[in-house]
């Protein structure tokens, strides 16, 4: 259940004369009340809408998908919560009686901290939180191998060979992904032209700037567009305009049905499901998950790729990014290991080599070879040593 501030308040005034408890709902102040029969078992806190396309949608939907799953369960969402909200919401969830916690926002890490250690038999979860405790959990995934595996398709299925990529903002997440897409597509076709153009719109979810961007991208010569936002715009372009298409988030195959290949999505039902499910047998354990791409088809993993078929995605094209999900559930290798180059073509990092634990998470804020755009950093130093096998 989701309650307005409208809800919250009304419910407030007519408890006036009871003890005021800590306020649960939409963004709402530690001075309102809600008072009713809690029967849920298991609480979601947002820190946005979930009736608009971002990340708290998404993980909503990974709610639903527990509630078809485990029907007796019971949950509750709490959805548009600030910050300095966060704490007395979580607080209340916790009073409540509700037996485990997910804040679906890494800024609601301290808050979840702090209620936690007031609150030693109720276990708690944080969506991209940066530290543990006893009863306080964290999760996230490497999507970057994701968009590697789809790297494999839109380097194979660009006949230009300049893929367009629309981004919210240079962040080193975003990098990373673009770095992770660009790598796999010049990997499938080493020594021919390929780049990939991004663009930048300034948002996670705004139709129109994600439209132009597009729109823009075609016109430059684009014939695959992949995303990095939330809403479908980029999909309806490319099945306008009769390019080739990646989504991001969720499934977008209903806005580009003959030009999405495939979404890269976060499958947040699936982490969900099993972790209420170890609650509920008593294995569940405080850790940090930083999940892979999924080595099945679909279902498997908190990030993989969208359902398929052979008219979007041949089947003579699949061998290798199939492969590539196998590699890294199943040995140490990562998307990102060496050799890798930067903008100017100068060796970065060696043939399997890596990176220093941490880096690709706080310190990759550059562009790799292939990107054209500008990114916020600046690349390490040029090294010698093995490169590609393959010369030009």
């Amino acid at each position: 259940m989701i309650f307005s501030r409208n809800l919250v308040y009304s419910l407030a005034l007519l408890v006036a004369s009871l003890p005021m408890l800590a306020g649960c709902s939409e963004g709402a102040s530690s001075e309102s009340a809600v008072v009713e029969e809690v029967n849920s078992q298991v609480a979601f806190v947002y820190s946005e809408n979930t009736d608009e396309y971002n990340m708290s949608r998404l993980h909503d939907i990974g709610r639903q998908y527990l509630d078809e799953q485990l029907p007796d369960l019971g949950t509750k969402a709490v959805e548009s919560v600030s910050v300095d909200d966060a704490e007395s919401v979580v607080r209340q969830l916790a009073e409540e009686g509700h037996k485990l916690i997910f804040a679906a926002a890494p800024e609601f890490s301290n808050a979840v901290l702090k209620v936690a250690a007031d609150f030693p038999d109720t276990k708690f979860e944080v969506a991209g939180g940066a530290e543990t405790a006893d009863n306080v959990a964290t999760y996230s995934g490497r999507m970057y191998q994701a968009f590697y595996v789809a790297g494999g398709y839109t380097g194979e299925m660009t006949v230009s060979g300049i893929i367009g990529f629309i981004a919210p903002e240079p962040t080193i997440e975003v990098i990373r992904n673009i770095n992770a897409i660009t790598a796999a597509s010049l990997l499938v076709r080493t020594c021919e032209d390929i780049s990939v153009h991004v663009r930048f719109t300034g948002s996670w979810d705004d139709p129109d700037a994600d439209r132009a961007a597009a729109l823009e991208l075609v016109d430059l010569g684009a014939d695959v567009l992949v995303q990095h936002t939330y809403n479908p715009e980029v999909q309806k372009v490319a099945e306008e305009k009769g390019v080739r298409s990646v989504g991001y988030g969720f499934d977008m195959r209903e806005f580009g049905a003959e030009a999405n290949m495939t979404s890269i999505v976060w499958q947040w039902g699936w982490y969900y499901l099993r972790r209420v499910n170890d609650l509920l047998e008593d294995k569940w354990k405080a850790k940090a998950y930083d999940g892979k791409v999924s080595t099945k088809n679909f279902g498997r993993g908190i990030i993989d790729m969208a359902p398929y078929d052979y008219d979007q995605i041949p089947h003579i094209m699949e061998a290798p990014p199939l492969k590539w999900r196998i590699t890294w559930n199943e040995t140490n290798k990562d998307a990102l290991d060496g050799p890798l180059y930067s903008q100017a073509g100068d060796l970065l990092l060696e043939k399997n080599k890596k990176f220093p634990k941490g880096y690709l998470y706080t310190d990759m804020d550059w562009f790799v070879q292939g990107v054209v755009g500008e990114a916020p950093g600046e690349p390490p130093p040029t090294i010698e040593g093995r490169g590609s096998d393959i010369k030009c």
